[in-house]
Protein backbone atom coordinates (compact mmCIF):
# COMPACT_ATOMS: atom_id res chain seq x y z
CA UNK A 1 0.00 0.00 0.00
CA UNK A 2 1.39 3.43 -0.95
CA UNK A 3 1.25 6.17 1.67
CA UNK A 4 -0.07 9.69 1.10
CA UNK A 5 3.45 11.03 1.79
CA UNK A 6 5.02 8.76 -0.84
CA UNK A 7 2.49 9.91 -3.43
CA UNK A 8 3.10 13.57 -2.60
CA UNK A 9 6.87 13.16 -2.79
CA UNK A 10 6.62 11.40 -6.16
CA UNK A 11 4.75 14.39 -7.61
CA UNK A 12 7.39 16.85 -6.38
CA UNK A 13 10.42 17.85 -8.43
CA UNK A 14 13.42 19.20 -6.52
CA UNK A 15 15.99 21.25 -8.39
CA UNK A 16 18.55 23.95 -7.77
CA UNK A 17 17.19 27.47 -8.13
CA UNK A 18 19.03 30.02 -10.26
CA UNK A 19 18.81 33.78 -10.70
CA UNK A 20 16.21 33.02 -13.39
CA UNK A 21 13.97 31.92 -10.49
CA UNK A 22 14.28 35.28 -8.70
CA UNK A 23 10.57 36.15 -8.91
CA UNK A 24 9.51 32.73 -7.62
CA UNK A 25 12.03 32.95 -4.79
CA UNK A 26 10.91 36.49 -3.87
CA UNK A 27 7.31 35.32 -3.69
CA UNK A 28 7.92 32.34 -1.42
CA UNK A 29 10.39 34.29 0.72
CA UNK A 30 7.84 37.12 1.17
CA UNK A 31 5.30 34.56 2.34
CA UNK A 32 7.78 33.05 4.82
CA UNK A 33 8.70 36.50 6.16
CA UNK A 34 5.06 37.49 6.54
CA UNK A 35 3.95 34.28 8.26
CA UNK A 36 7.05 33.65 10.37
CA UNK A 37 8.95 36.91 10.98
CA UNK A 38 10.60 35.36 14.05
CA UNK A 39 12.16 32.67 11.87
CA UNK A 40 13.08 34.47 8.66
CA UNK A 41 14.71 37.80 7.92
CA UNK A 42 17.96 39.42 6.97
CA UNK A 43 19.30 42.97 7.15
CA UNK A 44 18.82 43.26 3.39
CA UNK A 45 15.17 42.24 3.69
CA UNK A 46 14.68 44.78 6.48
CA UNK A 47 16.05 47.43 4.12
CA UNK A 48 14.03 46.13 1.15
CA UNK A 49 14.32 47.41 -2.41
CA UNK A 50 17.54 46.94 -4.34
CA UNK A 51 19.53 45.74 -1.28
CA UNK A 52 17.09 42.85 -0.86
CA UNK A 53 17.15 41.98 -4.57
CA UNK A 54 20.96 42.00 -4.60
CA UNK A 55 21.00 39.65 -1.58
CA UNK A 56 18.52 37.30 -3.26
CA UNK A 57 20.57 37.26 -6.48
CA UNK A 58 23.66 36.44 -4.42
CA UNK A 59 21.85 33.64 -2.54
CA UNK A 60 20.57 32.20 -5.82
CA UNK A 61 24.11 32.11 -7.21
CA UNK A 62 24.86 29.64 -4.40
CA UNK A 63 22.90 26.56 -3.45
CA UNK A 64 19.18 26.93 -2.88
CA UNK A 65 16.99 23.98 -3.75
CA UNK A 66 13.37 24.43 -4.73
CA UNK A 67 10.56 21.89 -4.50
CA UNK A 68 8.04 22.20 -7.32
CA UNK A 69 4.62 20.65 -7.66
CA UNK A 70 2.71 21.18 -10.90
CA UNK A 71 5.14 23.99 -11.78
CA UNK A 72 4.60 25.91 -8.52
CA UNK A 73 7.42 26.52 -6.05
CA UNK A 74 6.18 25.01 -2.76
CA UNK A 75 9.37 24.80 -0.70
CA UNK A 76 12.99 25.91 -0.46
CA UNK A 77 16.17 25.01 1.42
CA UNK A 78 19.58 26.66 1.14
CA UNK A 79 23.15 25.65 1.90
CA UNK A 80 25.96 28.11 2.48
CA UNK A 81 29.62 27.10 2.55
CA UNK A 82 32.04 29.80 3.60
CA UNK A 83 34.58 30.96 1.03
CA UNK A 84 37.13 31.20 3.87
CA UNK A 85 39.60 28.31 3.95
CA UNK A 86 39.44 27.80 7.73
CA UNK A 87 35.69 27.20 7.72
CA UNK A 88 35.12 25.44 4.39
CA UNK A 89 34.64 22.12 6.18
CA UNK A 90 31.30 23.39 7.56
CA UNK A 91 28.05 24.11 5.81
CA UNK A 92 25.11 26.16 7.07
CA UNK A 93 21.55 25.23 6.15
CA UNK A 94 19.26 28.25 5.88
CA UNK A 95 15.92 29.50 4.57
CA UNK A 96 14.11 26.17 4.91
CA UNK A 97 10.43 26.77 4.24
CA UNK A 98 7.47 24.81 2.90
CA UNK A 99 4.20 26.56 2.10
CA UNK A 100 1.51 25.85 4.69
CA UNK A 101 -0.79 24.00 2.27
CA UNK A 102 2.08 21.65 1.41
CA UNK A 103 3.32 20.93 4.93
CA UNK A 104 2.84 17.41 6.26
CA UNK A 105 3.38 15.84 2.83
CA UNK A 106 7.08 15.02 3.25
CA UNK A 107 8.30 17.99 1.19
CA UNK A 108 10.45 19.42 4.00
CA UNK A 109 11.98 16.01 4.67
CA UNK A 110 12.75 15.59 0.97
CA UNK A 111 14.37 19.03 0.76
CA UNK A 112 16.56 18.27 3.79
CA UNK A 113 17.60 14.90 2.37
CA UNK A 114 18.50 16.49 -0.98
CA UNK A 115 20.42 19.41 0.56
CA UNK A 116 22.30 16.95 2.80
CA UNK A 117 23.24 14.83 -0.22
CA UNK A 118 24.61 17.95 -1.87
CA UNK A 119 26.41 19.02 1.31
CA UNK A 120 28.02 15.65 2.00
CA UNK A 121 30.13 15.94 -1.16
CA UNK A 122 31.44 19.35 -0.04
CA UNK A 123 31.69 19.52 3.75
CA UNK A 124 32.33 17.41 6.87
CA UNK A 125 29.50 18.81 8.94
CA UNK A 126 26.35 20.85 8.53
CA UNK A 127 24.85 23.32 11.01
CA UNK A 128 21.50 25.07 11.37
CA UNK A 129 19.52 27.13 13.86
CA UNK A 130 15.83 26.51 14.54
CA UNK A 131 13.34 28.06 16.95
CA UNK A 132 12.63 25.93 20.00
CA UNK A 133 8.93 26.16 19.16
CA UNK A 134 9.34 24.76 15.61
CA UNK A 135 8.64 21.20 16.73
CA UNK A 136 7.76 19.82 13.28
CA UNK A 137 11.03 21.15 11.81
CA UNK A 138 13.03 19.82 14.76
CA UNK A 139 11.53 16.34 14.20
CA UNK A 140 12.56 16.46 10.52
CA UNK A 141 16.09 17.54 11.41
CA UNK A 142 16.48 14.85 14.08
CA UNK A 143 15.09 12.19 11.73
CA UNK A 144 17.83 13.22 9.28
CA UNK A 145 20.65 12.85 11.81
CA UNK A 146 20.90 16.33 13.34
CA UNK A 147 21.61 16.70 17.03
CA UNK A 148 21.10 19.69 19.30
CA UNK A 149 24.46 20.92 20.55
CA UNK A 150 23.34 24.14 22.19
CA UNK A 151 20.68 26.73 22.79
CA UNK A 152 20.99 30.35 21.74
CA UNK A 153 18.78 32.26 24.20
CA UNK A 154 17.17 35.41 22.90
CA UNK A 155 18.65 34.86 19.43
CA UNK A 156 15.87 36.80 17.71
CA UNK A 157 14.07 39.92 18.93
CA UNK A 158 10.97 41.40 17.37
CA UNK A 159 9.71 44.35 19.36
CA UNK A 160 9.73 43.30 23.00
CA UNK A 161 9.55 39.56 22.32
CA UNK A 162 12.66 37.38 22.14
CA UNK A 163 12.91 33.89 20.70
CA UNK A 164 15.36 31.14 21.60
CA UNK A 165 16.94 28.85 19.02
CA UNK A 166 18.42 25.39 19.10
CA UNK A 167 21.78 25.05 17.40
CA UNK A 168 21.87 21.73 15.55
CA UNK A 169 24.60 19.88 13.70
CA UNK A 170 25.08 16.78 11.61
CA UNK A 171 28.50 15.25 11.00
CA UNK A 172 29.05 13.13 7.94
CA UNK A 173 30.73 9.79 8.57
CA UNK A 174 33.61 9.25 6.20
Amino acid sequence: MTSHVAIAQADVEVRRLTVDDLDLFREIRAEALQKYPQTFGSPEEDEGGEAMLMAYRHWLSGTILGAFESGSLIGVAGLHVSPYKRSQHRGQIFTVYVRENDQGKGVGDRLIKEILAHAEARVEQVHLAVLLTATAAIKIYKRNGFEVYGTDPGAIRIGDITYDQYLMMKKFIR
